[in-house]
């Protein structure tokens, strides 16, 4: 049997399939697996591939035929690593890190441009491709928290009317915010539809990969490298909440946050400390419930009267509006001794007692927009332009916000 090149590592049989690659001696070497049964020798060279060094060549061959993966032959010529990112973006290592993983770390602008450089450096360049299928079901998947909160409503509706012109059916599953709900639904839906479009989607930005490998995807409300993603940048209107604010003569702000694992959590925290910076305003944080339970709000809540500020913005509108009414219970008049902003923009806060000031986010405009785009994908009429679609959220003041009181809360 003659080999291109010369061998100094030979390794023979699917046995070797059993072996981590740091049992081997082929640092520096070229390494290769033979064998007829190739799902086992296939497993071993994904493995190998994974953890091989840059200056070792992995070769398996089966059924007489030698093959090295695509990855690794183009990997020879150029590897681009985080820190070639890194250095090409102006940024850390860590925040190349963060913002290809865990873009609700940094700032949109940031993980936006980080994205940007690593795609064009050839790190992670490929947008994730489906398998094809013969035929268009004519349907579509969309998984959502749940429909009480209007806000997730609007999203479905948004999606709705581009279905409808195109001839797709648009169905709706409520996740509850478990990751295990969203994930099962949709392994038992995906053979049944034609795409996905995930909002606000709790799960791993690795499992998310994994869906739009097996059907077109859109994500909304989140950053995930190689998925179309369709977002609000909240960072004008945030920074024009802490203005308006500081104008009102208030100079300290507290925010309520939402969820852990919520890309927009990590965001709106961003915003507001680079906005609180440049108006010298203190800022503090208290963490928000993992799921929207009143009695866990309400105990995050209740940390506000520890060390009370004259502002408080708060995740969304739900918690804007409870926490009114934990107020109210306490005889602390709004805006007269507090100030308080939501975000949503939500009817419920439009029409509350004081009226709610709130961060509007046009939600039905990004429905239709991930919508358009994944059913644009799934009838290849797509401009084929896979950077994420921006939307831009505003402030509306309304009764809520106040000038500073000159009596603390106590």
């Amino acid at each position: 049997m003659s080999v291109p090149f010369p061998l100094t590592t030979t390794l023979r049989g699917a046995r070797m399939a059993r072996f981590s690659f740091h049992s081997f001696p082929c640092r520096g070497r070229i390494v290769v697996v033979y064998s007829s049964f190739r799902p086992r020798i296939d497993g071993f060279h994904r493995r190998v591939a994974a953890e091989s060094v840059s200056d070792t060549t992995v070769i398996v061959c089966y059924q007489g035929q030698w093959r090295r993966s695509e990855e690794q032959m183009m990997s020879e010529s150029t590897k681009v690593t985080i820190r070639d990112v890194a250095r090409e973006a102006g940024v850390s290592p860590t925040t190349v890190s963060r913002a290809l993983s865990k873009p609700g770390r940094v700032n949109l602008e940031t993980a936006t441009m980080v994205r940007e450089v690593a795609e064009r450096l050839g790190y992670r360049t490929k947008n994730l491709e489906p398998r094809q299928d013969d035929a268009l079901r004519g349907m579509i998947l969309t998984t959502t928290s749940d429909l009480k909160y209007s806000v997730f409503a609007d999203f479905v509706d948004g999606m709705q009317r581009p279905c409808i012109e195109r001839g797709f059916i648009l169905l709706t599953a409520l996740t509850e915010e478990k990751r295990d709900l969203e994930r099962s639904t949709i392994m038992r839906m995906a053979t049944q539809v034609d795409g996905l479009v995930l909002t606000s989607s709790r799960l791993s930005d690795s499992t998310i990969r994994k869906a739009a490998q097996v059907k077109p995807t859109v994500v909304v409300n989140r950053l995930v490298n190689g998925v179309q993603s369709v977002v609000c940048d909240d960072r004008p209107s945030l920074t024009a909440v802490v203005r308006r604010l500081k104008a009102l003569g208030h100079e300290s702000v507290t925010y309520i946050a939402g969820p852990e694992n919520s890309w927009q959590n990590g965001l709106r925290w961003q915003a507001l400390l680079s906005a609180c910076q440049k108006e010298r305003m203190r800022l503090r944080q208290i963490p928000g419930p993992q799921i929207f339970d009143e009695e866990a709000m309400r105990e995050s809540y209740a940390a506000f009267f520890d060390n009370p500020t004259t502002a408080v913005i708060l995740f969304n509108d739900i918690f804007a509006l409870q926490f009114l009414d934990v107020l109210a219970a306490r005889g602390v008049s709004v805006p007269e001794q507090v100030s308080v902003v939501g975000i949503d923009d939500t009817t419920a806060g439009a029409r509350s007692t004081p009226t709610l000031s709130s961060i509007h986010i046009p939600r039905e405009q990004m429905g239709a927009q991930a919508a358009t785009k994944l059913i644009g994908k799934l009838l290849h009429i797509d401009d084929g332009d896979s950077a994420p679609i921006v939307s831009y959220s505003t402030f509306v003041e309304r009764g809520s916000t106040g000038s500073a009181p000159t009596t603390p809360i106590v």
